[in-house]
C-alpha cells in the first residue's frame, strides 16, 4: 500500500513538472520580420526572444541563399557580447541586437541578389532548450534606365525610331512613353527578358513611319519601380533624315553685306557646299558661306549654291545687281538731261502750234501783207 502510495505521488509529481515545463515554454514568444533591402545597401535582421526566465546561453544565426543554397552557421553571439564570424561574411555582418534583452538582430552590409534567401535566428536556452524563427530576405535591384536613338530616313514604312531601356531590375520595372500630340503618329510595342541573376530588362520600343514632319519633335520615356523615389523621365528628340529640299541664300547685312549665307533644311546637315557663278566655267567658292570682301559692280550677276549630304542635293540662287554711289550720280543728271530735252520739245511744239495758230487766224482776217510780215 505503501509502495503504491509512493508511485502515485512520483507520478503526480512527474506530471505536475512536466505541466509546468510545457507552460512555461507555451509562453515562449520569438518575434521576426520578413526584410527587403535594395542591392548595395544594408538589411535589418531582427529577432527577439521573450516571455522566457530561462537563461540564454548563446544566440546562433545561420542561412541558406541564393549564392549558396545549402545551410550553414554564419554567425553567433555569446552572453558576454563578442561574436563569432564564420564562412566568409567577415564585416559584413555586424551584432546590434542586446543579449541581456534576448536580442539577437543583426545587420548585413552591402547586400547583393546573392545574399537572398532564408536566414534562421537561434536563442539556446539551459533549460528549455533552442528556440528559432526564420527570415526571409528580399533583394530589390534599382533599374538602369538607358535610351537608344536611331536615325531612319524618310520613307513610307514603319521603323523603329528609337528604344527604351529598364535594365537589371527586380523585380520587372514598368516603362511607358508619353507621346502627347505624336500618338497619332507613333505607337509602341514592350518586351521583357529574365536575365541569369534573376533580374529582369524591359524594352520599349517606339515605332512608327518615318516622316518628316516628326523630325526634331520631342517625346518622353518614363520608368517606374518600386526602389525609385520618384519616376525616371528620359527625354528623346526624334531624328529623321532626309536629303536637302530647299535651299536659301541670305546676305548677313541688307545694307552693306559682307558675305552670303548658304541655308539648308536637311538632316544631316550638307557635307558639301558650292557656289557657281552663271558664265564661270569653273566652281566659285566652296563652303556654306560666301565673303564679300568689297561689294561693287564686278560682282554683279547670278550666284547658285549646291548643297549636298550623303542623301542627295538641292540647289538655290541669287541675282546680286551692285549699284555704286558714282553710278547713281550720272543716272540723276543723265535723268536730268533727259528731263530738260524732253521739256525742250515739248515748249518748241507748243510754240510751234500757236505761230500756225497766228498763221492761220491772220490767213483769215487779215490783207496778204500781214501775212508775208509773219
Amino acid at each position: 500500500m505503501v509502495l503504491c502510495w509512493k508511485m502515485a505521488s512520483a507520478t503526480l509529481l512527474f506530471h505536475l513538472l512536466f505541466f509546468l515545463i510545457c507552460f512555461r515554454i507555451s509562453g515562449v514568444k520569438v518575434i521576426s520580420n520578413d526584410t527587403t533591402v535594395i542591392h548595395g545597401e544594408k538589411a535589418t535582421l531582427f529577432c527577439q526572444l521573450t516571455d522566457t526566465e530561462d537563461q540564454l546561453t548563446r544566440i546562433i544565426w545561420k542561412k541558406k541563399t541564393r549564392g549558396n543554397p545549402e545551410e550553414k552557421f554564419f554567425f553567433s553571439i555569446l552572453p558576454d557580447g563578442t561574436a563569432e564570424v564564420k564562412n566568409g561574411l567577415g564585416d559584413r555582418v555586424q551584432f546590434i541586437g542586446n543579449f541581456a534583452e534576448k536580442n539577437g538582430s543583426i545587420q548585413l552590409l552591402r547586400m547583393s541578389l546573392l545574399d537572398e534567401g532564408i536566414y534562421t535566428c537561434i536563442f539556446n536556452l539551459i533549460s528549455t532548450g533552442p528556440f528559432e524563427t526564420n527570415i526571409n530576405a528580399t533583394v530589390f535591384a534599382h533599374p538602369v534606365g538607358d535610351m537608344k536613338g536611331e536615325a531612319p530616313v524618310a520613307g513610307y514604312f514603319e521603323v523603329t525610331l528609337a528604344s527604351c531601356f529598364a535594365s537589371n531590375a527586380r523585380p520587372a520595372a514598368e516603362v511607358m512613353w508619353r507621346l502627347g500630340e505624336l500618338e497619332k503618329y507613333l505607337r509602341t510595342e514592350t518586351n521583357h527578358t529574365v536575365n541569369p541573376n534573376r533580374t529582369v530588362t524591359v524594352v520599349s520600343y517606339l515605332l512608327g513611319v518615318p516622316l518628316k514632319v516628326l523630325n526634331k519633335k520631342k517625346v518622353h520615356c518614363v520608368v517606374k519601380h518600386s526602389t525609385l523615389p520618384e519616376e525616371l523621365v528620359l527625354d528623346y528628340t526624334i531624328n529623321i533624315h532626309y536629303p536637302p529640299e530647299s535651299t536659301l541664300i541670305i546676305p548677313d547685312s541688307q545694307a552693306n553685306p559682307k558675305g552670303f549665307t548658304c541655308v539648308v533644311d536637311s538632316n544631316p546637315e550638307p557635307t558639301n557646299y558650292t557656289w557657281t557663278r552663271v558664265n564661270k566655267s569653273t566652281p566659285y567658292y566652296e563652303g556654306n558661306r560666301l565673303p564679300v570682301p568689297n561689294l561693287s559692280p564686278e560682282f554683279n550677276g547670278l550666284y547658285i549654291c549646291y548643297a549636298k549630304n550623303k542623301y542627295g542635293s538641292s540647289s538655290g540662287s541669287l541675282y546680286v545687281n551692285v549699284n555704286t554711289e558714282s553710278s547713281a550720280v550720272c543716272s540723276v543728271l543723265l535723268g536730268l538731261l533727259i528731263c530738260t530735252v524732253v521739256l525742250a520739245g515739248v515748249v518748241g511744239v507748243i510754240f510751234k502750234f500757236r505761230l500756225t495758230w497766228i498763221r492761220v487766224s491772220r490767213s483769215d482776217n487779215e490783207e496778204p501783207q500781214a501775212t508775208e510780215e509773219l
